[in-house]
């Protein structure tokens, strides 16, 4: 990080928190509505969301090395989550149907569970292999 964004960014993050401290006690003191604490909300989750994705994507242009494995990684992602879709089912039983209204809502939800039942036995299965190579070494 560069020597004057280190120094800025400290101040930034108090200014947010002050004023997001300061919104709060008006809501509570029933000074500000809903409408205004909403607002602020999405003003921070867009901060919060460039920040995600920009940051990143300046560290990787500085660092060729670590880019190609931050994209392994999403191409992974990108692989389990075309076989999650591949096994995901779509079906509507009626006890869905509260829940959900389409097939294609239906089979968006089972690609999300198929997706974090692989990933998270591909978890469990790295810390167990970590684990025994602990051991052996």
């Amino acid at each position: 990080m560069s020597e004057g964004l280190s120094k800025i960014l400290p101040i930034v993050l108090y200014v947010l928190l002050g004023v997001s401290a300061l919104l709060g006690v008006l809501f509570y003191l029933e000074v500000v509505d809903t409408e205004l604490l909403m607002t602020w909300c999405y003003v921070l989750m867009a901060l919060a969301t460039a920040s995600a994705v920009v940051f990143p994507i300046i560290a990787m242009t500085k660092d060729a090395k670590a880019a190609k494995g931050a994209l392994i990684g999403v191409g992974a992602l990108v692989v389990v989550f075309g076989i999650s879709y591949a096994l995901a089912g779509d079906e509507m039983t009626p006890k869905y149907a509260k829940f959900i209204s389409s097939s294609e809502e239906s089979k968006l939800v089972s690609t999300g569970l198929v997706a974090f039942y692989i990933l998270a036995i591909g978890a469990i299965l790295a810390t167990l292999s970590s684990a025994f190579m602990k051991i052996f070494k």
